[in-house]
């Protein structure tokens, strides 16, 4: 857990002595970043929803998770969870972007202890991939609906003169 970006010796303590040495007593990554607080809490009544805050947890786990997430969006060395943190930032603002981090760290560090495998962000690099290829369908969605072709944008040489 030591070789995750911003995860230092305090973060790695606390997360030893709130979880315990068996991560087994969660069955899912999901129950995991649940417990910890960082999904949201859909409250509904009559079909309405009426809240999707966080729930509140007292344990200083979810602070250390997002003081983590904090640094990680602080880093100027780019790595895969820094693009997630900006990504998110940029659409949501800086608040929900801590969090979202936060409950990705949760995810990782869920699956490195169930799995046994040690954190590889070549992995996460497959995610920055198919975000790229998501932004690229969605710039030609956007420039079909509008009739946008590349002579508009400038990208090819007036051919007039030829």
């Amino acid at each position: 857990m030591s070789n995750i970006p911003g995860f230092g010796r305090d973060a790695l303590l606390t997360f030893m002595a709130e979880v315990g040495e068996s991560i087994t007593k969660f069955h899912s990554a999901k129950a995991f970043a649940k417990w910890l607080g960082f999904t949201p809490n859909n409250k509904a009544s009559g079909g309405k929803v009426l809240s999707k805050k966080t729930l509140k947890n007292k344990s200083t786990l979810p602070n250390t998770f997002r003081m983590v997430a904090n640094s990680l969006g602080n880093m100027k060395k780019p790595n895969p969870m820094t693009a997630f943190f900006q990504r998110i930032a940029y659409r949501a603002g800086r608040i929900k972007a801590i969090t979202a981090t936060a409950r990705k760290l949760a995810v990782v560090v869920y699956k490195m202890l169930t799995t046994g495998e040690a954190y590889e962000p070549t992995k996460l690099m497959r995610d920055i991939a198919s975000v790229k290829q998501q932004q690229i369908r969605q710039m030609k969605k956007k420039l079909l609906k509008f009739g946008i072709t590349g002579a508009d944008l400038g990208l090819f040489p007036n051919l007039e003169g030829a």
